[in-house]
C-alpha cells in the first residue's frame, strides 16, 4: 500500500461536511495517483447486478440454529485474526476424514469479516468444480446475510452469489462456533495457521481504511503547516495541536485570542486610528484591556510576568470562567472604548 499524498488539496478535504468528505477522500484517492496506489483501493461496488427474478438463494442459504451435514462432501469455513495478521481457509471432510485444505494469508487491514467471506468464496468455488451435492459451512452470520442479500454491496459477497446460482449442486449453511463440532474446530485451527503460513493473497483495502489513512495523513501535513507558518503564532500558543473537532470558542474569544478587534494596535494598523495608545496612555492590545486598563477594572484577570506570558494565555483561553469574564470584557470594549 502506498500513500503518497503529495498534493496539498488533501488538506482541504479533511474540512468539508462529514458526510461529503467521505466520498471526497476515496474520490480523490481514485482520481489522483499522487494520493494513493489505486491497486490497494477497494472499488465502491454498487448493488447485485442480477435481477430479482434470476435471484433465488432463499433456499439455497440457511441461518436455521441447527447443524445437519449432508451425506458425502461437507466444507467448512472461516476466518481469523491474530494480531495484524489475517488468516481464511476451509476444509473439504467427508464424514470425519479431511480431503482438501485451502489457505490464504490476507493483508493486516484486512477484516475478520473479509476473511470469512473469502473463505466461503473459495469453498463455493471448489465445490462448483464437482457434480457433488456440496454444503458448505460458517459460524459468520453477517457472512451469509450478506451474501444472502440482494443489495449488498460487498464484492466479494457478489462474486460467490454468482457462483451459487450457476451451480445449483452448492447451499450454505451456518454453524456454531466452539461447541464441538470437528469440521468447525479443523476449519478454526486451519484459519488461525493461515495467519502464518497462508499462501499470501492480496484483497484491496476497504474504503473506511483507506479514509482512516488519508485522514492521518491530512492531520500529520495540516500539522506541520500550523507549527511552521507565519501567522496565527498567538492562536498557535494556546492550541498548538490540530483537531478536527472545533474549539469551544465564540467570535468574543476569537478576536480576543488574535487581537483581531476593537483594540488600538489593530485598528492602527489598518489606519483606522492614528494611534495604537489606550485612553489611559498604555499600549491598547488585549493583555492590557484585561489586566491593567483604568477603565476596564471590573474585568481584570491576574497579570502575568513577562516570562509566564505564553502560560497565562493558555490557561485563560482554556478556562471556562476566564473565558466567560473576556466576553464581558469584549462586549465592554466595543460599547465604550
Amino acid at each position: 500500500m502506498i500513500l503518497q499524498a503529495e498534493c496539498g488539496q488533501v488538506l482541504e478535504i479533511i474540512l468539508l461536511s462529514e458526510g461529503f468528505r467521505n466520498d471526497a477522500f476515496v474520490y480523490y484517492l481514485r482520481s489522483h495517483e499522487c494520493f494513493f496506489s489505486l491497486q490497494a483501493s477497494e472499488d465502491g461496488t454498487t448493488s447485485t447486478k442480477f435481477h430479482p427474478a434470476i435471484f433465488q438463494l432463499e433456499d439455497r442459504i440457511s441461518l436455521k440454529k441447527q447443524f445437519l451435514p449432508v451425506p458425502g462432501l461437507n466444507i467448512y469455513t472461516d476466518g481469523s485474526k491474530i494480531e495484524v495478521k489475517t488468516g481464511s481457509a476451509f476444509c473439504v471432510m467427508e464424514e470425519d476424514t479431511t480431503k482438501y485444505e485451502w489457505m490464504a494469508q490476507l493483508s493486516p487491514f484486512n477484516t475478520v469479516f473479509l476473511a470469512e467471506l473469502l473463505a466461503i468464496k473459495e469453498a463455493c468455488l471448489w465445490a462448483s468444480k464437482t457434480n457433488q451435492q456440496i454444503k458448505v459451512w460458517s459460524d459468520s452470520e453477517s457472512s451469509l446475510h450478506s451474501i444472502a442479500s440482494i443489495d449488498t454491496k460487498s464484492p466479494i459477497a457478489q462474486q460467490t452469489q454468482e457462483i451459487l446460482l450457476k451451480s445449483t449442486n452448492i447451499k450454505l449453511g451456518w454453524i456454531k462456533a466452539h461447541v464441538g463440532y470437528s469440521g468447525n474446530e479443523a476449519a478454526d485451527v486451519l484459519a488461525k495457521k493461515a495467519t502464518q503460513e497462508g499462501i499470501p493473497t492480496f484483497i484491496p483495502a476497504p474504503r473506511n481504511h483507506i479514509k482512516s489513512l488519508l485522514q492521518k495523513e491530512s492531520i500529520i501535513r495540516w500539522q506541520k503547516e500550523w507549527d511552521n507558518g507565519e501567522t496565527g503564532r498567538s492562536v498557535h500558543n494556546v492550541l498548538p495541536k490540530v483537531k478536527t473537532t472545533p474549539t469551544p470558542w465564540q467570535r468574543p474569544e476569537i478576536m480576543f485570542v488574535t487581537a483581531h478587534g476593537p483594540f488600538p494596535t489593530y485598528l492602527k494598523r489598518f489606519n483606522i486610528r492614528s494611534s495604537d495608545s489606550c485612553g489611559c496612555g498604555k499600549l491598547g492590545n488585549p493583555l492590557h484591556y484585561a489586566t491593567s486598563c483604568l477603565f476596564t477594572t471590573s474585568y481584570h484577570l491576574t497579570k502575568p510576568s513577562a516570562d509566564l506570558e505564553p502560560l497565562w494565555w493558555k490557561r485563560v483561553m482554556n478556562n471556562n470562567n476566564s473565558r466567560a469574564k473576556i466576553k464581558k470584557l469584549m462586549h465592554f470594549i466595543a460599547e465604550n472604548i
